[in-house]
């Protein structure tokens, strides 16, 4: 009997659907809600005014150098302006107290080492202060404050400048601008060297390409020496345009840079390069460039006409795969407001973020925010608010909800699986897996979905999608687990499922309690989630199974199973059958699918014979019955072997009166049952005929009558294919089919 005489009409979508409602809505009734009780973490501590600070807990800042971190605040009965401040630093490091004005939450907090900060680890703590009606309100965060000296990364800048008599301008400007250049980069901590290489055309007597020495060395890192050196140097020569700049290149390639150090040239002329003859010009550019590759050269920079950048482009792409230079437009920087002071700072940018980035440790780390300020902690599952910092209880709280729910549901849906198949209860293995097993999967989704929640408090629509993936989640771990106890129901049907029927449940969940009391919103989610996963698993069942039986107790008790490569075994073992018949044989008959046939098997006979749509057959009290997704015939496999067939019987007793004093004639089993049913006489049969091509129309029948109905004795030639890749490994009986989806009804297994 598949269910209660008063469900018996119902379709099993809506059968399944009631049974995981009522389970959903007695876990939510008699163990969410006691859960929900026992479980409540404290409210929270005060009212009136508070503040609630977030910060970063670990901070580094350098000696000479500077480093922000983000903060956070979250305000409850004021809106006024608040003002964090950092105390505890270390000697030698600051902070500038921040104002978060009104309607704002999140600031920066500067903090700046000097060059004499103390170095190594120190616990400051971040303050948050407010004034509201006269009352203070003041909030606190710790942070791991680290000071370090790390060395300074290296750069050896060399500028190659054109100083021929229309340049005088650009050696001014390099005198005026050097200071500021150098005070830029040592504030950025960049250990630095300057090198000026002059040049004029060498082709005409008395201008040459010329390397300025500082006190007798071509680099220093004093900018006054280097401004000095500027200040004597005058334009003159250059009676034609080009200039011997390629020439400057190869003298600069040539200089002593440090082995670590990141090395740039700043070309600055306004002429093309000189070369004799001018066919010669792009060989020319390409041995400068190998010039600057061979010195290991990170990076070359132009300043020079719009019409002579497409000449000098092979040298500031001659370091590309370190970043490569930069071109500037030498009418920009003489037509600049700033003139070359813009030049430089921007070039000091460039050289720096060089600089750094060959050398990452010697910039600090970016401290992030670790969590957000909370005054309260909201929960998924009600309007109810807790206390800052009892995260993990609101987080076993809602696991232990659904938990509670999903034991019983799952428990519900088991049973109703095992009734509808078999008109009988689970044992206590069988119930003990169905409430565990949903208690696990509920407090995974119920946790999930809460920990999401986390993520977006206040924020309503995320709260439901929210909510909806955490059901989701929950639902499509029911129905995965319940896959398992459905004959041929794959995992993914049951995952996909399962997960529509759980968005289904936070759907009506969320409409609920939008309406109605939490309490009551969270009585009938547990309902509508019950429902829905019982609901789509036996919809995603129906959608996509190719074949299955049709099981019939009566006019208005149906049932179906679907047909796969595992066997739906139909008798009176219940522990044995998939489908209990009561008065038929233990196992009467099996059913399954081999390479897309449906097989009928006759343990009894030892037969077995592909079927089609509409086949039926009588199993003790009941009717299965035949059905695929298409409804057309199924081609009939070759027999499995060449061997005759049992003699017909003349007259099949329709029922065998048992005598059970019931008073309940039962239905004759499919088979006759051995010696139980006397046979007619046999006819009489002339011997075989000799072997011929063509095989008999039908198999000689016996004889002479024997006192049980069995199949033949396997031959010789069965035995003889234990070697093929078909053979079954325990009786190597040959079944073709897939491997993993053969089955040997003799031996009853899968292979």
């Amino acid at each position: 009997m598949p269910a209660p005489k008063i469900l018996s009409f119902l379709p099993k979508p809506l059968l399944f659907g009631l049974y995981g409602g009522v389970g959903g809505l007695l876990g939510a009734l008699f163990f969410g809600e006691l859960l929900w009780y026992l479980l409540k973490p404290p409210p929270p501590a005060a009212t009136g005014p508070q503040v609630a600070i977030a910060c970063s807990s670990n901070v580094e800042v350098f000696v000479e150098g500077r480093n922000t971190f983000p903060v956070q605040i979250a305000r409850d009965g004021f809106t006024g302006p608040v003002t964090v401040r950092v105390e505890g630093l270390p000697a030698g490091v600051t902070a500038e107290p921040v104002v978060i004005p009104e309607g704002k939450t999140e600031g920066e907090v500067t903090v700046v080492g000097a060059r004499r900060a103390t170095v190594g680890p120190k616990e400051a703590k971040a303050v948050v202060e407010a004034t509201h009606e006269g009352k203070k309100v003041t909030s606190e965060s710790p942070i791991n404050l680290k000071v370090t000296d790390p060395p300074k990364p290296l750069a050896d800048v060399v500028f190659v400048l054109d100083v021929t008599s229309s340049m005088q301008w650009a050696i001014d400007d390099l005198k005026n601008g050097i200071g500021k250049f150098a005070e830029a980069l040592g504030k950025a901590r960049i250990n630095f060297r300057l090198a000026l290489v002059t040049f004029q055309d060498i082709t005409v007597p008395g201008e040459r390409v010329t390397v300025i020495e500082f006190n007798g060395d071509p680099f220093t890192s004093d900018p006054t020496v280097f401004r000095d050196e500027v200040s004597r140097l005058r334009a003159s020569g250059g009676d034609d345009i080009p200039e011997s700049s390629l020439e400057a290149v190869t003298a600069a390639a040539k200089l002593s840079f440090r082995k670590d150090a990141t090395k740039i040239l700043l070309l600055v002329t306004d002429a093309p390069p000189k070369v004799v003859p001018e066919t010669r010009t792009a060989a020319a550019v390409q041995d400068a460039v190998k010039r600057v590759q061979d010195a290991e050269i990170d990076s070359v920079h132009t300043v020079v006409q719009r019409f002579d950048e497409a000449v000098y482009k092979p040298l500031t792409t001659a370091g590309a795969d370190k970043g490569g230079g930069k071109y500037f437009n030498l009418g920009d920087v003489v037509r600049g407001e700033e003139g070359f002071d813009e030049l430089l700072a921007t070039f000091g940018g460039v050289v720096t973020a060089a600089a750094i980035a060959k050398n990452p440790d010697s910039k600090p780390q970016v401290a992030t925010r670790t969590g957000d300020a909370k005054l309260t902690v909201r929960s998924l599952q009600s309007g109810e608010q807790s206390a800052a910092g009892t995260e993990g209880k609101v987080v076993l709280r809602s696991g232990a909800w659904t938990g509670a729910i999903a034991a019983l549901v799952c428990l519900a849906l088991l049973a109703g699986q095992h009734h509808y198949l078999r008109g009988s209860l689970p044992a206590v293995g069988g119930v003990a897996a169905g409430f565990f097993g949903g208690l696990v999967v509920g407090l995974i989704g119920g946790a999930a979905a809460q920990g999401l929640f986390f993520l977006a408090p206040g924020n309503v629509i995320l709260a439901h999608i929210f909510r909806v993936i955490g059901w989701a989640l929950l639902g499509s771990l029911a129905g995965a687990g319940l896959s398992l106890f459905v004959p041929n129901m794959k995992l993914t049907l049951g995952l996909i499922g399962g997960a529509i029927g759980g968005a289904v449940g936070a759907v009506g969940f969320i409409v609920v309690s939008s309406v109605a009391h939490e309490i009551v919103g969270r009585l009938v989610g547990g309902l509508v989630l019950g429902f829905g996963i019982g609901v789509m698993v036996a919809v995603a069942e129906a959608a996509f199974r190719k074949a299955w039986l049709e099981v019939r107790y009566g006019e208005r008790e149906t049932i179906t199973v679907t047909l796969g490569p595992e066997p739906v075994k139909v008798g009176s073992d219940a522990k044995a059958c998939t489908v209990w018949a009561r008065g038929a044989p233990p196992i009467a008959l099996r059913f399954f699918l081999r390479d897309g046939k449906v097989i009928c098997s006759d343990p009894i006979q030892k037969r077995e014979e592909a079927v089609v749509s509409g086949f039926a057959k009588e199993v003790g009290n009941l009717t299965v019955t035949v059905r695929t997704g298409s409804g057309a015939p199924t081609a009939p496999l070759p027999p499995p072997r060449p061997s005759p067939k049992p003699a017909p019987v003349a007259k099949k007793p329709k029922a065998l009166d048992l005598d059970d004093d019931d008073g309940f004639d039962l239905p004759m089993p499919c088979a006759p049952a051995p010696l139980s049913i006397p046979l007619p006489e046999p006819t009489a049969a002339k011997p075989a005929p000799p072997p011929k091509p063509a095989v008999p129309s039908r198999p000689p029948v016996p004889t002479a009558p024997k006192p049980t109905v069995a199949g033949p004795v396997v031959s010789p030639a069965i035995k003889a294919t234990a070697k093929s890749p078909d053979a079954c490994p325990s009786c190597s009986r040959a079944i073709p089919g897939n491997p993993g989806h053969r089955y040997c009804m003799i031996c009853d297994q899968t292979f």
